[in-house]
């Protein structure tokens, strides 16, 4: 047993150190797969060990939404979100090119040195059905993680090019030689769609639909490999990347026949997943939550994002801010905008009669626990001038910009001082695919297509109301006036949709994206905070304030190619503008 986990643990440490070397420079590579072909059935750790590139992301999703108009940094501003990106400098993607390509190539090593050499998983004759039955997971798991790299390429790196073909990524369907990498072309935007979605048809086929039940009762495809690819997470992908394949960035002519595919690839995965249900109450804790399509394993005895988030009278350092813009995009606690004539908002007291997400997601002065106004778990926080978690109060150096912190994703600790360095044996849920972001999608998706807010479309079974509604519903909304109202008219719709998408997956990464492929980012607001100020009757005084400038172009629809790879391959045309 030692010696089976010492060749596995080298397998791995020496897999990750060809991940941070150059290609060209790259002569690790044939050693890894020496090491491969001699470990037999145990490198199927190599599948595993790419997992780990997908885990637990929080600060670096929080990083991205520095980009957008939802939040800031509490120490530092952001350059990159004021038009000071650019391809020869380092910016927060320039690790994607190379993680993916060397995925790419750790997945073919896999493909190609051990299942194509027909090592079973279990090596005695009565136990092939169960071999067999695990071999086809690790090829679904290869194809699916394939897949997902090259998501992550699309995502990041699709664009034209100076003459105007849209672009994606250079597709590879095999491990290649170093120097082979650096002739690599770019293939067409649609081109990268279409294998992508043919990883995702070998994944779907190879993969239980979701894992479930005892390992007694189903061995290795049991609950206990929750957190692995499986067949509904192929689908939630598909719809995923038809999405933006619509989005009006990557879809110039506005063809109308790749919105009815997004819309009928989220149709499918929401049939596939039973059907339009009731999404489970927010907690990031809970691992066996239905809505996480796919979640990555999870962490626990850690409470970093605990330490990190908290404001400073409860033990934290207060580092991510969400801004004014964010808090003001709630509704009231009737669903209606706080700018409509029939809200319930009060700017005197800007925190009442709102939205129960925002009491979830968002530590603002006066607040006092983790569910709603109302409740007393902690004392109430003070971001007013001169309050404790205000900056430079309970903690020097350590503050708000905006007025708020963030609450999202937050286990409650024990707030006693002695305990503050305790950790926490919750689990750390992240969710990579999760089932609010499809509802999401088809809603856009199917409204787009057939401009209909109310009527299910022919072949399809939910309207985009329908599915709005059930999003609503969770926060509350079980009577929902104003979605009644936005229905009826088509902008009130449309800006209904993104406000949701904001409200629902902020600081999960997404809006920057969605702002790109909405062609939105160019009329991206500066973030704005709140100056408190307490009066002697004890009433407080709100007063809104710029905390950092937004400023982007026509060219940060898309984003640029890493200016090492443009070096090294001279066959990669660069997005235009960059």
């Amino acid at each position: 047993m030692k010696l089976t986990k010492n060749i596995l643990i080298i397998i791995t440490i020496m897999l990750c150190i060809t991940g941070c070397n150059d290609f060209l420079e790259d002569t690790l590579q044939y050693t890894s797969e020496e090491e491969v072909i001699t470990s037999g059935l145990r490198s199927r750790g190599i599948i595993e060990d790419i997992y780990t590139d997908y885990s637990f992301r929080y600060f670096t999703d929080f990083s991205v939404e520095y980009l957008t108009d939802n939040g800031v940094l509490n120490s530092s501003e952001t350059n990159y979100a004021n038009n000071n990106w650019g391809a020869a400098e380092s910016h927060p993607y320039n690790y994607v090119w190379q993680q993916s390509y060397n995925n790419i190539r750790q997945i073919y090593q896999y493909i190609d040195l051990v299942h194509d050499a027909g090592l079973p998983y279990l090596p005695s004759e009565a136990s092939e059905p169960f071999s067999d039955k695990i071999v086809a997971r690790y090829y679904g798991e290869a194809h699916f993680l394939k897949a997902w790299a090259e998501w992550e390429l699309l995502k990041i790196y699709g664009g034209p090019s100076a003459d105007g073909t849209m672009l994606g990524f250079p597709i590879v369907n095999g491990t290649l030689e170093n120097e082979e990498y650096a002739t690599l072309s770019r293939n067409t935007y649609d081109e990268c769609v279409d294998q992508i979605m043919a990883d995702l048809d070998v994944a779907i086929e190879n993969l239980p639909l979701i894992y479930s039940g005892s390992e007694n009762d189903n061995p290795g495809y049991s609950d206990l490999e929750t957190g692995r690819a499986s067949g509904l997470a192929a689908y939630a992908l598909k719809a995923k990347v038809a999405l933006f394949a619509a989005s009006p960035a990557f879809n110039p002519s506005n063809d109308n026949s790749k919105w009815v595919l997004a819309a009928e690839y989220a149709h499918e995965v929401i049939e596939q997943n039973g059907g339009l249900k009731s999404l489970q109450p927010f907690n990031n804790s809970r691992e066996d939550n239905p809505d996480q399509i796919w979640r990555m394993r999870n962490s626990r005895n850690n409470n970093s994002l605990e330490k990190r988030l908290y404001p400073p009278t409860l033990y934290g350092q207060g580092e991510v801010n969400p801004s004014q813009n964010l808090v003001d995009a709630f509704p009231d606690s009737n669903g209606y905008p706080i700018s409509n004539a029939s809200s319930l908002y009060d700017p005197a007291t800007p925190y009442s009669s709102r939205d129960s997400r925002f009491y979830k997601f968002i530590f603002y002065n006066g607040d006092q626990c983790f569910q709603s106004e109302n409740c007393t778990n902690y004392n109430a926080l003070e971001m007013f001038e001169g309050g404790l978690d205000n900056f430079g109060g309970f903690i020097p150096n350590e503050g708000t910009r905006t007025g708020y912190y963030l609450k999202k994703y937050l286990n409650n600790l024990n707030f006693d001082p002695s305990a503050v360095n305790a950790t926490t044996t919750l689990p750390k849920v992240y969710v990579q695919l999760g089932l609010t972001d499809i509802y999401l999608s088809y809603a856009e998706a199917v409204y787009n297509a057939y401009g209909q807010a109310e009527t299910a479309p022919p072949g399809l079974n939910y309207s985009a109301k329908e599915v709005i509604a059930e999003i609503r519903k969770r926060a509350g909304f079980t009577s929902d006036p104003y979605l009644d109202e936005a229905a009826a008219d088509a902008n009130l719709f449309e800006n209904l949709i993104k406000n949701e998408r904001r409200l629902e997956l902020c600081f999960t990464g997404e809006r920057f994206h969605d702002l790109r492929r909405w062609k939105d980012i160019v009329n991206i607001e500066n973030v704005n905070g709140v100056k408190i100020t307490k009066n002697e009757d004890e009433t407080f005084s709100y007063d809104n304030i710029q905390v950092e400038a937004r400023g982007y172009g026509n060219k940060n629809y898309y984003l640029p190619l890493p200016y090492d790879e443009l070096i090294i391959n001279t066959n990669l045309k660069q997005n235009q503008g960059w």
